[in-house]
């Protein structure tokens, strides 16, 4: 089983094991700590599952890098976050959406650098310990080793997708001044740290061990921060790597688009290869709560929200494009085709009619749902929709009580399918017309959509369009548009749309809204986040981002 889960045990209870009378000994802590934690593989192990939640930062659930939920995709043209006020859920991403000029040096609610380098030197604390300390079987130290060091290459990876320039601190140091480096020295260093983790990985655990991260893992995460780096031959063979997994059946995509989501482990799914596994009810999240349909719990829910944006880039089940100017106006009293489009959709969004949970999706005014204009009132259905739409997707729909039972459902980070896209981006560069159609056409295919030949800037562009409908709502957007510079272009001047629909006494109107107060913006000097001015000021030797 090639595959993660977290395993979040803290290193306090590896302490614990050694019972608390010791505790009272007048020993450093850290030398204390590090006697322990090294005395066997056993100890070691669990020092490495401190680690492991790291891989929140990517954050779908409302990652815990940012200050509150925010939901980048929320800051793109398929998104749209409820939340107008500080203190609501989607706040932020409102807010940085039309105003980035939040976005400084004083503050920045997406910043990650001093968490990531926090993890870090802990992860250089324990390498070192590993290297000094350690007394069992050197093959086992190095598989300790290219575990952690995945962690590493994944927090270095976060902070140069962020600002593109990082410091380097590959082992412990005392030196408080340290200038960024180069960013092909910053990608050098990520590369060669997964390129260890994956060749000193196992591609399966043992049953003991089943769910630590694996090669496959590794690669698949390669694959990806290597399109960042624009390094396309590094991805497309990262990319490879996992194809030859799928060969030997490791992976597979699930043959229903709607089940990609759900846990190798209790799901059979053999799509996942990265998962982030919660379990309740020591390790939760409120994604539910957050963003189910208003009407499963009243006042509650409906914060993460498609646009039309997003429902007009899907095509027709079995191919073919609908042409939707004729609901870009007001008082429609035709269907909109939500029930001719492709499993993708239909597995991402709920709209008027949809059923959910036993019942009919009702996001009017007067529904159970609801419907608002945004920014809501004061006092509004804080669960109406403001677009006319849900969004399904890692909603669990078997989750009933919203009010007594957090969520728990796992969060899969990386899918084979966002694998064979990385690897058709990868292809297209490297001027492989035939990998990159063939890729994209895997993808297609699973939904019961028709393969392409294309080729050019028409091959590019659909390459990006596959990526936003089958990534829609997993926060790949917004990242997508920063790397491929498209942000500047297609986010500036941007107001997102919904359709309202009313209740006619049994049939229904549409009205084309727009669902944004302000338009969104997105300067270019966007392309790389600025550094906190604290950081700076602890470390003189680090220069401000250029253009900050």
């Amino acid at each position: 089983m090639n595959r993660y889960i977290l395993s979040f045990t803290i290193l306090v209870a590896l302490f614990g094991l050694s019972g608390c009378n010791k505790f009272l000994t007048p020993k450093p802590t850290t030398e204390y700590s590090e006697t322990v934690a090294f005395a066997s593989e056993a100890n070691a192990k669990l020092y490495v599952n401190s680690f492991y939640p790291i891989i929140s930062y990517y954050g779908l659930f409302g990652g815990a890098y940012l200050s509150g939920c925010m939901y980048v995709d929320g800051m793109t043209d398929i998104i749209k976050t409820a939340g107008s006020t500080i203190g609501s859920n989607g706040a932020i991403a409102n807010m940085y959406a039309t105003n980035p000029s939040l976005i400084t040096p004083d503050q920045d609610a997406m910043d990650i650098w001093t968490n990531a380098y926090y993890y870090i030197r802990l992860i250089n604390e324990f390498l070192d310990g590993l290297d000094s300390k350690a007394t069992f079987d050197a093959t086992i130290k190095t598989r300790l080793s290219a575990e952690v060091r995945f962690f590493r290459a994944s927090l270095y990876f976060l902070l140069m997708r962020n600002h593109g320039s990082v410091i380097l601190l590959k082992a412990l140091t005392t030196n408080p001044l340290n200038a960024r480096s180069s960013a092909s020295d910053c990608w050098d260093y990520i590369e060669s740290e997964f390129d260890f983790s994956a060749q000193n990985l196992p591609e399966a655990w043992t049953s003991a061990d089943a769910g630590r991260i694996t090669s496959g893992a590794a690669y698949a995460m390669k694959s990806r921060a290597m399109l960042y780096a624009e390094r396309w031959q590094s991805s497309y063979d990262a990319a490879n790597k996992v194809m030859a997994m799928v060969s030997d059946g490791t992976y597979a995509l699930n043959s229903s688009y709607d089940k990609a989501f759900g846990s190798y482990f209790t799901n059979s799914n053999k799509e996942a290869i990265l998962e982030y596994q919660y379990s309740y009810p020591n390790l939760v999240h409120s994604y539910d709560g957050i963003t189910s349909p208003g009407g499963d719990h009243i006042g509650f829910g409906g914060d993460i929200e498609p646009t039309q944006e997003l429902v007009e880039s899907y095509e027709l089940a079995g191919g073919g494009n609908v042409d939707w100017s004729a609901w870009h106006t007001t008082g429609v009293t035709t269907t909109p085709p939500w029930d001719q489009l492709e499993p993708r959709f239909q597995a991402t969004v709920l709209y008027n009619g949809s059923t959910w949970k036993g019942r009919t999706i009702q996001p009017y005014e007067g529904g159970v749902d609801g419907w608002t204009a945004y920014p809501p009132a004061a006092g509004s259905n804080k669960g109406a929709s403001v677009t006319g739409y849900y969004l399904k997707k890692y909603v669990n729909e078997n989750h009933i009580d919203l009010i007594n039972i957090p969520s728990s459902q796992p969060l899969v980070e990386i899918r084979l399918a966002e694998v064979y896209l990385n690897m058709a981006e990868a292809a297209y560069n490297l001027n492989n017309v035939t990998d990159a159609n063939s890729k994209i056409n895997i993808v297609r295919q699973r939904v019961g959509l028709p393969a392409l030949n294309l080729s050019g800037t028409v091959l590019y562009n659909q390459i990006k369009q596959e990526r936003k409908i089958e990534l829609a709502g997993e926060n790949h957007r917004y990242w997508d548009l920063r790397r491929w510079k498209d942000a500047v272009s297609q986010l500036t001047g941007l107001y997102v749309h919904g359709l309202k629909a009313t209740n006619n006494g049994g049939s229904f109107s549409y009205d084309y809204i727009t669902c944004d107060d302000q338009p969104r913006q997105f300067p270019e000097k966007l392309y790389a986040f600025p550094i906190l001015s604290a950081e700076l000021v602890n470390n003189p030797a680090c220069l401000q981002i250029t253009g900050w």
